[in-house]
């Protein structure tokens, strides 16, 4: 108790110096005090600029910065975005270790409301987060397709396609449609690949693996910055992928425990690869070449896709979520 009243008392003191020295200020440093904040802050020169043009030093120019704060002649306020949940994406981002997370605000909602607000938000993020001269991949998918939709620009990258079209799909949501609409945003060039995303024949996948087009998106792989991609549930089955397989390869690979995909990446619920028919057969990314992408941006929400997001957290599969809050609520509830 003690150390707590000292401790008290050292406040008020110090409280009390800073109000005399504030009272004390002279005029003329309280004008220096607003002509170097309105520089800084809203003329955006920089400290060393100020300093020259005023003929004082660096550490004067920070002085009078930290007078304009203290006396109230600047006021910083921090206004989150309406749509953003900044603390839920803080914490999911520290929990999972992710390089960033996006978490739309609001209450739990299925992925069927979903698909138009995270597209917004991944088209945002996108245009923000790329550059100019790099590679991305994109898969397929209705959140993708409302991605697409909502793009307006991007930074001049080209565009491939990460996989051959699964069998069942809207033409919105193709991935080739998907491919083009994205390199006409960005400007760049499109290397769309133009066959289905897995034969029963392995002779015949030879043969496109062969084909002009479709070799000159498998090669360009090895060197995508960043793939953009959904992601697709098992458990319950809301995966396009899930529902294109054929009836025995998906009897197969739920036997083995898949739970969820990421573009042609099966996984279990802890994370870990299920080998299925497309690691032969499939025109696709390979799991190797998935992994070795710098930057994997998984844009996926709905409470029914907790699970499946899940398994693609505990394995480290993406460097980037884009979801909603109900997930992100759900997901830090399993880790308390």
């Amino acid at each position: 108790m003690p150390n707590t009243v000292l401790s008290v008392k050292q406040d008020e003191h110090a409280t009390n110096e800073r109000i005399g020295y504030q009272m004390r200020r002279r005029p003329l440093e309280k004008l220096q005090a607003s002509l170097v904040a309105r520089r800084f802050y809203i003329e955006q020169q920089t400290k060393s600029q100020i300093a020259d043009d005023l003929g004082i030093s660096r550490f004067k120019v920070a002085r009078l910065l930290e007078t304009a704060l203290e006396d109230g002649i600047v006021k910083i306020e921090i206004n989150d975005q309406g749509d953003i949940n900044t603390a839920l994406a803080e914490k999911l981002r520290r929990a999972y270790g992710l390089k960033s997370a996006l978490v739309l605000d609001g209450p739990d909602l299925p992925a069927s409301s979903l698909f138009e607000p995270l597209g917004l938000l991944a088209a945002d993020y996108l245009d923000e987060s790329l550059s100019d001269g790099q590679l991305l991949g994109i898969s397929w998918g209705r959140t993708l397709a409302a991605t697409a939709k909502a793009l307006t620009h991007l930074p001049k990258v080209d565009v491939v396609q990460a996989a051959g079209s699964p069998s069942g799909l809207d033409l919105s949501q193709n991935p080739t449609e998907l491919v083009h609409r994205f390199a006409r945003a960005s400007g760049g060039v499109a290397y769309p690949l133009f066959g289905p995303m897995w034969v029963d024949d392995p002779g015949l996948v030879e043969k496109l693996r062969n084909e002009t087009g479709i070799a000159s998106a498998l090669s360009r792989y090895d060197k995508i910055d960043a793939l953009a991609v959904g992601i697709g549930s098992w458990r319950p089955e809301e995966s396009c992928l899930c529902s294109g397989f054929p009836d025995d390869w998906r009897r197969d690979v739920i036997k083995r425990g898949a739970a969820a995909d990421l573009c042609a990446t099966l996984l279990d619920r802890d994370g870990k690869v299920v080998p299925s028919p497309l690691d032969q057969t499939g025109l696709c990314i390979s799991t190797e070449q998935l992994r070795k992408v710098p930057e994997r941006i998984g844009i996926s929400g709905g409470i029914e896709k907790v699970d499946a997001i899940r398994c693609v957290l505990k394995g480290n599969w993406i460097t980037t979520l884009i979801t909603d809050a109900g997930v992100a609520r759900r997901l830090l509830a399993d880790l308390s």
